[in-house]
């Protein structure tokens, strides 16, 4: 399903700390004094210069977690990507020589088949999230803050104090793009950020400690369908939400093993944008977004219950 691209959910959303967030870059002071114990990561952007910000790969390390957590507590047989004997890239890459894109996607855990693994490739991408212009000089006002690491059997310090560089005020835009996706993975995506956004999934170093604590305000939503110039085929793009089974033919199908879905109702209708050899659908404002992801949540409902009474994921 890299070959081909079907539909494309694009999500742009704002994050805001919520307290000390820590996303450590690896530089230690050693003999330099201008550094603290803990840095946070930094790069230079084309327009606001030499700044910090959040890595893609940090933002979806979080998400691809809790969402490896949600599948466990719903019943869903879900692997251990850290776990060698457990994990479908230690499961399936030996099969990977001779076996087919299909064949292996078929035999991915529900999680792996958004996130990816050794043996196949994400559907799913995070951008780097950089400060917004309007916030960037207080984000990158970064405070200081100590620490330390208490012995468990004495109880004294038995690290430290260590200085932590964080960020406590500002916000970052970030974004998701979700290709080739089944209603369901939007169901779920759409409750982990529903968490995050209360503030139940902490980002970065110390989350222990009352560290990374974040919240999401959206920003766009973009729905599209490559290589659609309008309605076709029956689909009705300004009326219904489509994942990638409604939109091959059962010969494509089902060599992939997809949960078969019907499409979704829009609970917010938009009027659809045909240009660019794509139909588009656009919404910018947070309720309406909001009211889209939480109608997903029923498809995800049905594919657990689906998978939790006899299913092979």
């Amino acid at each position: 399903m890299h070959k081909k691209l079907v539909n494309e959910l694009r999500l742009t959303f704002r994050i805001q700390p919520q307290g000390p967030l820590l996303i450590k870059s690896g530089r230690e002071a050693g003999a330099d004094p201008t550094l603290l114990d803990m840095n946070f990561v930094r790069t230079t952007h084309a327009e606001l210069g030499h700044t910090v910000y959040l890595p893609g790969s940090s933002l979806k390390g979080a998400i691809r977690s809790y969402c490896e957590k949600i599948g466990r507590t719903v019943g869903l047989k879900v692997c251990n990507p850290l776990d060698v004997r457990d994990s479908c890239g230690r499961r399936l890459e030996r099969k990977a020589k001779r076996a087919t894109g299909a064949e292996i996607y078929r035999q991915l855990c529900p999680i792996c088949c958004i996130f990816g693994h050794t043996v196949m490739s994400s559907h799913i991408r995070f951008d780097d999230a950089y400060p917004t212009p309007e916030t960037v000089a207080v984000v990158n006002e970064t405070e200081e803050r100590d620490g330390v690491a208490i012995d468990r059997v004495s109880g004294a310090v038995a690290v430290g104090p260590f200085q932590l560089e964080v960020v406590t005020r500002g916000e970052f835009l970030a974004g998701l793009t979700l290709r080739n996706f089944q209603l369901w993975q939007v169901g779920l995506l759409a409750v982990a950020l529903r968490d995050m956004a209360e503030g139940r999934v902490p980002l970065g170093f110390g989350r222990s400690r009352g560290l990374g604590r974040v919240r999401l305000r959206y920003d766009r939503l973009e729905i599209t369908y490559p290589g659609r110039f309008h309605d076709d085929g029956g689909q009705k793009f300004d009326q219904a939400l489509y994942g990638v089974t409604a939109l091959m033919s059962a010969a494509d199908a089902e060599p992939y093993g997809f949960y078969p879905e019907d499409p979704l109702p829009l609970p917010v209708s938009t009027t659809p944008v045909s240009e660019w050899g794509r139909v588009s659908l656009v919404y910018e404002d947070p309720g309406a977004i909001i009211r889209l992801l939480k109608a997903t949540v029923k498809p995800w409902s049905a594919y657990v219950a689906a998978m939790t009474q006899g299913g092979n994921r």
